[in-house]
């Protein structure tokens, strides 16, 4: 019972770290960008505001994904679909596989947004890492799916 309980809060965990890291996204680009865009008239403004939003965002993103990394891997050395590490003999380990190598390249937009860059960039990078985000759930729920 113990364990159930255990990997129970490690999935709640997981999964509130993904909502507000992709979430988060989402309610960027979805939300707030066309709100900001109709609000701040102003180029300049609007994109200094971005910027302070994105600075903002990316310590939150920054946190999510380390307890993402942390919880991710005890929920995959937990799992019964886990043969080993190098062991890809299953579909579950193969779309694992494709799952890490999407939150690796989350992590590499994520590094890149650290970095200030004219407002465009910002805005694709957000627009890349929300795509990104998209790809690991549906990978995700085909790892769900598999008996």
């Amino acid at each position: 019972m113990e364990q159930y309980v255990f990997q129970g809060i490690g999935f709640a965990v997981h999964l509130v770290a993904a909502v507000v890291w992709i979430g988060g996204l989402a309610s960027l680009v979805v939300g707030l960008r066309p709100a900001l865009n109709r609000a701040i008239v102003a180029v300049d403004e609007r994109d200094r505001v971005w910027a302070a939003i994105h600075r903002r965002f990316v310590l939150v993103a920054s946190l999510a994904a380390a307890i993402l990394l942390a919880s991710g891997f005890m929920m995959m050395t937990a799992d019964p679909h886990f043969k080993g590490f190098g062991d890809y003999s299953n579909a579950w380990s193969k779309l694992l596989v494709v799952k890490h190598g999407l939150f690796v390249l989350m992590l590499l937009v994520l590094l890149a947004l650290r970095k200030p860059r004219d407002a465009k960039a910002e805005r694709d990078l957000v627009d890349i890492s929300l795509m990104l985000g998209i790809a690991v759930l549906v990978v995700t729920g085909l790892l769900t799916a598999i008996e």
